[in-house]
């Protein structure tokens, strides 16, 4: 039976999440007798690696040198070169956590990337693209993604010999390697470039930025019809804006942050019908009509 691996990265700030939420999830609902656990470590507590250690987990030190978001590309193809797994799952730690097995997916489409897809117009491309590309990189980008969706980069599943190139591509795409933000650009434009699979949305549901609302029940997360969530995603640049305060595994925890919630709703209505203007689509009558 082949073999696979799931990568994700932290530091210290996140680690105790990482840990207590993520792992603990993950080894609770997810059958990993064939799948390797890798923590690319950009800061964590001598303490939280030696726990991690105890739980079996792949600990591989990084040199912190710009945004994690965006160099964890480097390291994890630097990590895969050489293995002799067959797919892999890059995935976010600190806002993310698991609710069902999901090592089936890793059989699923294997010869494409899978990835999902976000529902709502979050304008990454016009935010996050200044100063983090090269002006003739930066028009393709935006050639290709015009009138796309983002694709949400904190849950990639992919054959690793592909994985490798993709993420050697984006690192090297980017050329601002301390911002936040162009790392879902790059990955948005080399995949749909290259071409890839949606996962559904109950394999990376990103509350915040989802057109489904969403039932929590002792801790646990479903969709409105009572299905239960795979991986749960409490995506945010901050805290702040994260819709999930308290937001980790098990009863007691994840509470709705309304204001973050519904704030966020409406700023992706208006994000999505300024886009849509821009475009074109909406013609806007002037005094000189």
């Amino acid at each position: 039976m082949n073999k696979h691996v799931i990568v994700t990265a932290s530091d210290a700030k996140y680690g105790d999440f990482l840990i207590n939420h993520w792992l603990k999830s993950l080894k609770s609902n997810v059958k990993l007798n064939q799948i390797d656990v890798v923590v690319l470590d950009y800061g964590l507590k001598n303490s939280q690696v030696e726990e991690l250690k105890l739980e079996k987990v792949i600990v591989l030190k990084c040199r912190r040198d710009g945004h994690i978001a965006v160099i964890r590309f480097r390291d994890i193809a630097r990590f895969l070169k050489g293995k002799d797994y067959d797919q892999v799952l890059a995935i976010d730690s600190a806002d993310i956590i698991f609710q069902s097995d999901i090592s089936p997916l890793f059989e699923k489409d294997k010869d494409d990337f899978r990835i999902a897809v976000m529902e709502k117009e979050l304008m990454f491309v016009e935010i996050y693209s200044l100063g983090n590309f090269k002006k003739k990189d930066l028009e393709k980008i935006k050639k290709t993604l015009r009138k796309k969706n983002t694709l949400n980069a904190g849950v990639i599943f992919a054959p690793t010999s592909k994985f490798i190139t993709l993420c050697e591509r984006c690192f090297k795409l980017i050329t601002n390697k301390f911002n936040y933000g162009p790392d879902q650009i790059a990955i948005s434009y080399l995949l749909y470039e290259e071409g890839f699979k949606r996962l559904d949305k109950k394999d990376n549901f990103l509350i915040g930025a989802s057109k489904d609302k969403i039932i929590i029940r002792d801790g646990i997360f479903y969709l409105q019809n009572g299905e239960k969530i795979n991986i749960v995603h409490n995506g945010g640049r901050d805290d702040i804006f994260r819709p999930i305060i308290n937001f980790g595994y098990g009863k007691g925890y994840n509470k709705i942050n309304y204001g973050s919630y519904f704030g966020g709703r409406v700023i992706y209505r208006i994000a999505e019908v300024l886009k849509t203007i821009g475009e074109g689509k909406i013609k806007i009558k002037t005094m000189t009509d």
